[in-house]
C-alpha cells in the first residue's frame, strides 16, 4: 500500500514539475546605454560690435569688430544609463 502512495506522489510531483517548468518566449533585448548629461547655454553680452576709423598704412580704413560674448552653461538633466532596445539574433 505505501508503494502504491509512493508512485502516486510521484507522479504528481513529476507532472506539477513540468508545468512548472514552462518557459516563455523573448519578446524584446535590451543593452544599458550611457547617456550624457544635456545642458542649457546662454550667452551673454560682454562687449558690442563696433566699428572705427583707423589709419593704416597712409589711408583711413573702416573697420569693423565683432560682438564678445560669453556663454553661461546650466546642468538640465544629469547623465544616466537607460535601456536601449537591440536585436536579439
Amino acid at each position: 500500500m505505501k508503494s502504491i502512495l509512493t508512485a502516486s506522489a510521484a507522479a504528481v510531483l513529476l507532472t506539477a514539475g513540468s508545468a512548472m517548468a514552462w518557459e516563455g518566449r523573448t519578446v524584446a533585448c535590451f543593452d544599458n546605454v550611457w547617456v550624457g548629461p544635456t545642458y542649457s547655454a546662454k550667452n551673454v553680452l560682454v562687449m558690442p560690435a563696433k566699428e572705427q576709423y583707423e589709419k593704416k598704412n597712409g589711408r583711413v580704413e573702416l573697420v569693423r569688430y565683432a560682438a564678445v560674448y560669453r556663454q553661461h552653461k546650466s546642468l538640465k538633466t544629469k547623465g544616466m544609463w537607460v535601456m536601449k532596445e537591440i536585436s536579439c539574433g
